[in-house]
């Protein structure tokens, strides 16, 4: 073929592929999706038949969730849909049809990472933007539907820590009443105090947004902070609780305070210059780093997709899925495992959250190269 008919033949080829890789992604996506969704769907249909909160109370937890799924579902997609096309090319031999014809495979690979590129800047404004948002909605979701339904989110048998200070497990839930309670009380640097009760039952005021526990026929136990051999047990009737959530602990708006993972790019570049405490300013620098690292997952997932599709020569959606989640904890481990390294101040929050996208898109560019010179 002559010059024009190579670009002709080079425009006709890359169009097919990225129609190919539509169809696979938007498969991937909602088979992706459906299966995060699926425990916290059963989580809120329990909400919505058992305990009794309203439908559009339920469907607006649903809708908070999304912008979080997406993050997760939208590179894991990509890099399925990668699979599957390219792994096709080459199991139908395509790849080596290409090749023969005098084209270079990387050529025809340029759209598929220009979209990962496309696809990580979108991630980025669902990181930054939608995800910042939604979760404090939810947050402040949930505190409202908990002040005006608390026994709607109680699970007897479960450890309850969504109460700061707090651990609660109840053994039984019996309508109204709660039953063999036990609560662990920690106060900074204090010992932790140990509250056993046969029943209580919640105090609630909407109104006031205070919710509190109300215990009988317990006791409580305390160590002195001076002598750790030292235990003061104290049996009661009944005993209050100080309460466990409170509008005087919100901001003025009647707001819930916004945790690190609740505040956008901007919000953390602000926030950073006031905290002079190191390991707040490691949270701070984690996050912010994180924001922006975890959001490149599309373009390195689609990195190392492209040559392992073609290296493997496996086109089949059971081949593709299952090395697309190899790949998948491979990343989010490496990624857990950085981040842990970032907070607790062993690597520069800098380095340790760029470190999986490094290490892996490096690996993806050496894999490619070999591609394409075999």
């Amino acid at each position: 073929m002559d010059v024009y008919e190579t670009e002709l033949f080079m425009k006709i080829l890359r169009k097919y592929t990225l129609q190919q890789l539509i169809l696979p992604f938007l498969i991937s996506l909602g088979v992706f999706t459906f299966m995060f969704l699926v425990g916290n769907l059963v989580r809120l249909a329990d909400l919505l038949l058992n305990k009794g909160v309203n439908i559009f109370d339920v469907a607006k937890l649903l809708l908070l969730l999304m912008p979080k799924l997406l993050s997760f579902t939208l590179p894991m997609s990509a890099l399925t849909a990668v699979l599957l096309v390219y792994g096709g090319f080459a199991q139908s031999n395509e790849v080596i049809a290409m090749k023969a014809c005098g084209i270079n495979i990387f050529r025809v690979m340029i759209p598929t990472l220009l979209v990962g590129v496309l696809l990580s800047f979108v991630s980025l404004f669902i990181n930054d933007h939608l995800i910042s948002k939604t979760r404090h909605e939810y947050r402040e979701q949930v505190k409202n539907m908990f002040l005006n339904k608390p026994l709607a989110y109680l699970e007897a048998g479960r450890f309850i820590k969504e109460f700061k200070g707090y651990v609660i497990l109840i053994q039984e839930i019996d309508g109204e009443n709660l039953k063999g309670i036990t609560i662990y009380q920690s106060e900074g640097d204090k010992p932790i105090r140990t509250i056993l009760a046969d029943r209580g039952e919640i105090l609630s005021s909407p109104e006031e947004r205070m919710l509190s526990l109300k215990l009988y026929d317990g006791t409580i136990d305390e160590g002195n902070p001076d002598d750790p051999n030292v235990f003061y047990k104290l049996d009661f009737e009944t005993f209050e609780l100080p309460p466990l959530f409170t509008g005087n602990n919100q901001p003025q708006n009647g707001k819930v305070n916004k945790k690190e993972k609740d505040m956008s790019l901007d919000e953390l570049m602000l926030k950073l210059p006031n905290v002079k405490e190191e390991k707040g300013r490691l949270k701070i620098e984690s996050e912010l780093y994180k924001k922006i690292s975890i959001s490149m997952a599309p373009i390195i997932f689609i990195l190392l997709g492209l040559p392992l599709a073609i290296i493997t020569r496996r086109g089949e959606p059971i081949i593709s899925f299952s090395i697309a989640l190899g790949l998948i904890c491979i990343y989010y481990v490496f990624f857990v495992w950085t981040d842990t390294l970032a907070i607790g101040g062993v690597v520069p929050p800098a380095i340790a959250l760029w470190l999986p996208n490094i290490v892996l898109g490096s690996i993806g560019s050496f894999l490619i190269f070999k591609v394409v010179r075999s």
